[in-house]
C-alpha cells in the first residue's frame, strides 16, 4: 500500500510539473516566436513603403553638412519617436543594411514591371517574379512565402512588394524551442529525481493511517469470528430445546449478515496489498462455476427462482480460490435482489483471447440504479430500508471488482430490459 501511494504521489506531482514546464516552453516559445513575426513584419513593410533600404552614407553626410532630411528620409526627430518600424524594434541602420531582400514592382493592373534582387544572391529573377505572381493571386497585403516574409504596398505608380529572407530567423526560434526543450528535460529529471526522494516522506503520515485501518479490519474480523460462532451455536441450540421462533431466526439470519460482511472486509483488505501476488494456475472454469454455485441451489429454490448454470470445459489462468469467491459473490447477490419468480443464469464462454463469466439475473424496476457502475462503490446502498431487509451490506460487490483487479480481470455491470447483467473479463 506504501508503495502505492508512493507511486501516486510521483505520478501527480510529475504531471503538475510536466505542465508547468510545458507552459514556461510554450510561453518562452510563443512570445519570442510573435517578437521576431513582428520585428521582420515592420521590416518588410518599411522596405515596401520605401522602395528599398536607403541611403543611410548619404542621410549621414547631407546630416554633417546642415541639409534638412527629405519626407521620404528615415531618421528619427529628436525628442520624438518617428513610427519607424526599424528604430521603434531597436534595430540600427547596420541591422538594416544587413537585411537579404527582394523587390518586386507592379503596374497599376498588377502585372510584374521589374524585379530588383541586388540585396539577395539566393533568389534569381525569375524566381522573384514567380513569388511575385504568388503574392498577386493570394490577395493578401502581407504574410510568408517559402522562408520570406512579404509586404505589399500601394503607390502611385502602381504596387510594390518586399520579401524578406526570414530563414535564420526561423532556425532562431527552432534553435529556442530545442534549447527550451532539452533545458526543460534536464529540469523535469532533477525534479524527478527530488520528487522520488521525498515522496516516501510526504506520504507516511497517510499510508501509516491506511495501515493501521488496515490492521484494525484484520484484527477486528478475527476477534469477532468466535463470537459469532458462538451465538449461532446457542442459538441453534435455545431452537433444540424451545423449537424455532421468529426471534431465533432473526438471530440467525443478522449473525450470518454480520458472518458475510466480515468476511467481504477482510477480501477487500487483503486484496487492497499493494504487495499481493495471488498464485496463478490453468483450471476449468466450468468445474468452478458448478462447485460454486450449487451452495445457491437451495436458496434459489426456496425463494422460487429459477437458476440456469452452464459448466463449459474452458481453461482460464487466474487464483481457483477467490475466482470462486467472486462467484460466490455475484450469486449470493443475484439471490438477494432477485424478486420471486425471477430468473438467474450463470455462463461462462470465450471471446478473442479472453474468457468472459457472465451472470445474469431479473430485477426490480424499483431496484434500477442510472449508474450501475456505483453497485460497485463500497457501502453504496440505493435504498436503505430495502438492502437492511434483504440482509445487503453494500461491499459485497467491491470485493468482487477487487478480486477482479487482483487477477488481472475487468468486471463491469450493466442493464438489459429487466436484466442486470455483471461480466468478467478473464485471462485465457
Amino acid at each position: 500500500m506504501v508503495r502505492t501511494l508512493q507511486i501516486k504521489f510521483v505520478k501527480t506531482a510529475m504531471t503538475a510539473i510536466s505542465v508547468l514546464l510545458l507552459a514556461v516552453i510554450c510561453a518562452i516559445s510563443g512570445i519570442y516566436s510573435f517578437d521576431t513575426y513582428r520585428k521582420e513584419k515592420n521590416t518588410a513593410e518599411m522596405l515596401a513603403d520605401s522602395g528599398g533600404i536607403p541611403d543611410f552614407v548619404k542621410m549621414k553626410r547631407d546630416r554633417q553638412e546642415g541639409f534638412e532630411p527629405g519626407p521620404h528620409d528615415m531618421q528619427r526627430p529628436e525628442g520624438t519617436d518617428s513610427g519607424n518600424p526599424f528604430f521603434d524594434n531597436r534595430m540600427s541602420p547596420d541591422d538594416v543594411m544587413a537585411v537579404r531582400y527582394f523587390m518586386i514592382h507592379y503596374d497599376t493592373d498588377g502585372g510584374i514591371e521589374s524585379a530588383d534582387t541586388g540585396s539577395i544572391y539566393s533568389v534569381t529573377d525569375e524566381e522573384a517574379m514567380e513569388y511575385g505572381r504568388q503574392v498577386i493571386a493570394g490577395g493578401k497585403q502581407s504574410g510568408i512565402i517559402g522562408h520570406f516574409m512579404y509586404c505589399l504596398k500601394d503607390n502611385e505608380d502602381g504596387k510594390t512588394a518586399a520579401f524578406v529572407d526570414v530563414s535564420s530567423q526561423i532556425s532562431s526560434i527552432l534553435s529556442v524551442i530545442v534549447i527550451s526543450l532539452v533545458i526543460a528535460a534536464i529540469a523535469w529529471i532533477l525534479m524527478f529525481v527530488f520528487v522520488s526522494a521525498l515522496s516516501r516522506r510526504a506520504i507516511a503520515p497517510i499510508a501509516e493511517n491506511i495501515v493501521r485501518q488496515k490492521q484494525f479490519v484484520t484484527n477486528a474480523g478475527h476477534e469477532l469470528k468466535t463470537p459469532l460462532a458462538i451465538i449461532m451455536a446457542n442459538t441453534e441450540a435455545l431452537e433444540l430445546f424451545n423449537g424455532e421462533s421468529k426471534w431465533t431466526r432473526n438471530i440467525k439470519a443478522q449473525t450470518r449478515r454480520l458472518n458475510d460482511l466480515m468476511q467481504n472486509l477482510l477480501t477487500l483488505s487483503k486484496m487492497d496489498e499493494a504487495d499481493l501476488n495471488l498464485p496463478m494456475q490453468d483450471f476449468d472454469i466450468g468445474e468452478l462455476i458448478g462447485e460454486a454455485a450449487a451452495p445457491f441451489e437451495e436458496p434459489a429454490r426456496e425463494k422460487g427462482l429459477m437458476l440456469s448454470v452452464e459448466t463449459p470445459q474452458i481453461t482460464v489462468r487466474a487464483n481457483r480460490g477467490s475466482i470462486g469467491q467472486l462467484i460466490g459473490i455475484l450469486l449470493d447477490n443475484a439471490v438477494k435482489y432477485t424478486p420471486k419468480g425471477g430468473e438467474i443464469s450463470l455462463t461462462a464462454f470465450r471471446e478473442g483471447n479472453s474468457v468472459i463469466l457472465r451472470q445474469q439475473n431479473t430485477v426490480s424496476p424499483d431496484d434500477i440504479e442510472e449508474d450501475p457502475e456505483r453497485l460497485f462503490d463500497r457501502f453504496y446502498r440505493r435504498d436503505e430500508a430495502r438492502t437492511q431487509k434483504k440482509g445487503g451490506s453494500g461491499i459485497g460487490l467491491s470485493a468482487a471488482r477487487a478480486i477482479a483487479s487482483a487477477n488481472g480481470a475487468q468486471i463491469s455491470a450493466a442493464y438489459r430490459e429487466q436484466n442486470i447483467v455483471f461480466t468478467v473479463k478473464l485471462m485465457a
